[in-house]
């Protein structure tokens, strides 16, 4: 449902404050994830991981698209899903080890750090770079 009114405002806005925006609702999301044990959590922390995924889903497509030529599109696509195919498996067996060895919250607190040091680098990197008033 907020794929494309998301998809709209990244044409408006810059794809990347959509995405660094993304994995900031990650963290939050997942920090809950790991604290919360109540059943009736979980709605509202699914329904807050749906809207990441429709502000990064959308928006890092719509990116690779931006930074690659015409010619390269195929590649930038390929490069990047190649990229989440190989970072998804050692993230998984972190995070499936972690939950074995040192506690079944451990890995979503260890996810959200990892997402809200995403969201800092995206923007020192990407929006400041694009936009050095915004940083001053």
């Amino acid at each position: 449902m907020l794929a494309i009114p998301i998809g709209k405002l990244s044409d408006k806005i810059g794809r990347e404050k959509l995405i660094s925006l993304g994995f900031a609702v990650y963290a939050i999301t997942y920090l809950f994830f790991g604290y919360c044990d109540s059943f009736t959590a979980f709605i509202p922390l699914f329904i807050l991981y749906g809207i990441y995924s429709a502000l990064t889903d959308v928006s890092q497509k719509s990116f690779i698209s931006d930074i690659t030529t015409k010619e390269m599109k195929g590649t930038g696509y390929g490069l990047y899903h190649a990229t989440l195919g190989l970072t998804l498996l050692p993230a998984s067996f972190l995070g499936g080890w972690m939950y074995d060895n040192i506690n079944n919250q451990i890995p979503f607190y260890f996810g959200a750090v990892m997402a809200l040091t995403a969201c800092i680098l995206m923007y020192f990197i990407f929006i400041c770079n694009k936009d050095k008033k915004s940083c001053s």
